[in-house]
């Protein structure tokens, strides 16, 4: 095992060991189909050829090996079926198929393995029903049919019992159906993980009864609270799982509020899952009792109120994901008491007031986003000393103030999203320090002065946005250095002189320098072509006033051609023509400005579609009209 070894296996292997009783060929390169021959060596207790490059089918007289124990044939590229003589294989523990391209329904054969403790078919393209006599194997400790098609139900109508079943995986099927009050009966039960499924009705109170239970995920279903109370009761339930560990509900329609009996986790619970369940109330004081809690996520939830102070009580905390919600009030000062905090998401919700001066403490900090809330104030100076920050959004909020010569020292950043805010003050130069920068979001706000050149050290940088300020000066030539950026942004700013074009524009996916009435250069750029010198010559002046006198002169052509239509309609009793249908002017004029507003400035949320010629945005103008707005791609 474990090597790299290579080609077919011999197939005179078996007369050359008659006596073989223990094959593990495991984790090499072994190719070709797995010989027929295999199975005269009929003293093999065990046979592992798992990871390797085999091709063929499962091997159809497999049940010659009627003293075999473990089989272990997972990853090996496997097709065809499990044959139905599986279930003469009685001496049979062990069955790991995982991880291969195994069809067709499981055979009910199985349910005849009478000592099978580990049975794995994960990963594979099987189809159908669980054979309910799988369930008859009461000697089952592992049962593994996770990403899979299986459908119906995966519990069988009557009431069983699975006294040794340790754990349980059937997650991305497609089956439908209760979880039932009987799951109390797999009283060894450690691991349950029935996620991404169609499973609904209430997750029962019977839960409460897996004493050794560790790790249970149900996410993406729709499952549901108790009908008859507000609370999440059945967290009351779980709590009496003393070994419970590993909580992940996200998904499901459950409809209610976090009871207090929650405290009840403390002694175990790490991670604790649920998004999106429609979960409405507070979050209770009595959460800050979770002393071994690692993550919490509520994110995309109903949750209002105040972030409670007794957060300061999850002192093993890595990850609060409190994100889009109706939470308000100030970010508590007790959070800067999780000095093992690494992600902080408060994004989307009602939150007020200001940044914490204490934010600098979270010292572990990597991901930090607050961005649209009613925040306000200056941003704390601490918060430019997290060296250890990969990602920061602040975006659409009212902070104020500028930009410190700290901010160079974030080298670990990735992406940096302070837009639509009151900023005001120069760039730094020092952001030259933002080496790992690949994402840069200063838009919407009041930005003055010029573009640091030093922006051009920024070598990874993938999208720029410094549109929507008052940026004045020269577009920096350094600039042409970004050889991977991808997204260029400086609309609507006060810039001048000519846009750098050293071919670094090239393999721009978007592209944008409109509102700055001083630019010129490449005519992609949408910007007045670059002057050679400013005294024209006589032929590029005959040539604007042909650009110039020729619109007028149709326009005023037109006219007289509508007043002798008129004209003439008055004499023969025609009906009038429109003025508007003639000269083509039905729709209004809208200005680009007036286009960014209405796609919340092109963002990907707007993006309807997008080919080799151009994207379309949706968008609804002032007037509420909504338009799809096209952007052609003037590379092609």
């Amino acid at each position: 095992m474990n090597n790299d070894l290579s080609g077919g296996l011999p197939s005179n292997l078996c007369s050359c060991w008659p006596s073989i009783q223990v094959l593990q060929l495991s984790d090499n390169q072994f190719n070709g189909v797995i010989p027929e021959t295999l199975t005269q060596c009929k003293e093999l207790l065990i046979l592992a050829l798992s990871y390797n490059r085999f091709q063929g089918s499962f091997p159809r007289d497999i049940d010659r090996l009627q003293k075999l124990q473990e089989l272990y044939l997972g990853e090996s590229n496997l097709t065809s079926t499990v044959p139905r003589t599986i279930g003469n294989m009685s001496s049979l523990q062990l069955l790991d198929v995982t991880s291969n391209y195994i069809g067709g329904e499981i055979p009910s054969e199985i349910g005849k393995l009478v000592n099978l403790k580990y049975l794995s078919l994960q990963s594979n393209l099987l189809i159908g029903k669980v054979p309910q006599e799988i369930f008859n194997v009461s000697s089952l400790q592992k049962l593994g049919l996770a990403s899979n098609s299986l459908s119906g139900s995966f519990f069988p109508g009557r009431e069983q019992t699975l006294p040794n079943l340790e754990k349980l995986s059937f997650n991305k099927n497609s089956f439908g159906g209760n979880i039932p009050q009987y799951i109390s009966n797999f009283t060894n039960l450690i691991l349950f993980s029935a996620g991404d499924n169609q499973l609904s009705g209430p997750i029962p109170m019977s839960l409460g009864n897996l004493k050794n239970l560790r790790f249970f995920e149900a996410g993406s279903n729709q499952l549901t609270g108790e009908t008859h109370s507000s609370e999440l009761s059945f967290l009351s339930a779980l709590s009496n799982c003393q070994s419970l560990q590993f909580l992940a509900l996200g998904s499901n329609p459950l409809c209610g509020s976090i009871p207090k009996f929650i405290k009840n986790f403390s002694s175990s619970l790490q991670i604790l899952s649920a998004p999106n369940c429609q979960i409405r109330g507070r979050i209770p004081q009595e959460m800050g009792s979770l002393k071994r809690l690692t993550s919490l996520w509520l994110s995309d939830n109903d949750l209002d109120g105040n972030i409670p102070s007794s957060i300061r009580g999850l002192e093993s905390l890595q990850r609060l994901y409190l994100d889009n919600n109706h939470l308000e009030g100030p970010i508590p000062d007790e959070i800067c008491n999780l000095t093992s905090l690494g992600n902080l998401l408060l994004q989307q919700n009602s939150l007020s007031g200001s940044i914490l001066n204490c934010i600098g403490n979270l010292s572990s900090l990597q991901e930090f986003t607050v961005s649209q809330n009613n925040l306000t104030s200056i941003v704390p100076v601490s918060l430019w000393s997290l060296q250890g920050l990969i990602f920061l959004d602040l975006s659409h909020n009212s902070f104020i103030g500028g930009l410190p010569l700290e901010i160079g020292k974030m080298r670990a950043m990735n992406s940096i999203d302070l837009s639509r805010n009151q900023l005001t003050g120069t760039i730094p130069s020092s952001i030259q320090g933002l080496e790992s920068l690949a994402s840069l979001n200063l838009s919407g706000n009041s930005f003055e002065g010029s573009i640091p050149p030093s922006i051009g050290d920024l070598k990874g940088l993938e999208f720029l946005d410094l549109s929507y300020n008052e940026l004045s000066g020269a577009i920096p030539k350094s600039i042409e250095e970004l050889r991977f950026l991808q997204n260029l942004n400086l609309s609507f700013n006060r810039l001048s002189g000519e846009i750098p074009d050293g071919g670094s524009f090239g393999n721009f996916s978007a592209l944008s320098f409109i509102g700055n009435e001083a630019l010129c250069g490449n005519a992609i750029f949408e910007v007045p072509t670059r002057k050679v010198n400013e005294k024209k010559s006589s032929r590029d002046k005959r040539q604007w006033l042909l650009y110039v006198m020729l619109p007028i002169a149709s326009a005023i052509l037109s006219v007289i051609v509508i007043c002798l239509l008129r004209k003439h309609g008055n004499t023969i009793k025609r009906a009038p023509v429109s003025v508007g249908i003639l000269l083509g002017i039905n729709h209004p004029m809208i200005t680009y400005r007036e286009l960014c507003s209405a796609t919340n400035n092109f963002s990907e949320s707007n993006l309807l579609g997008a080919g080799s010629f151009s994207s379309v945005y949706k968008g609804t103008l002032a007037n509420r009209t909504d338009v799809a707005v096209k952007v052609l791609n003037l590379h092609i």
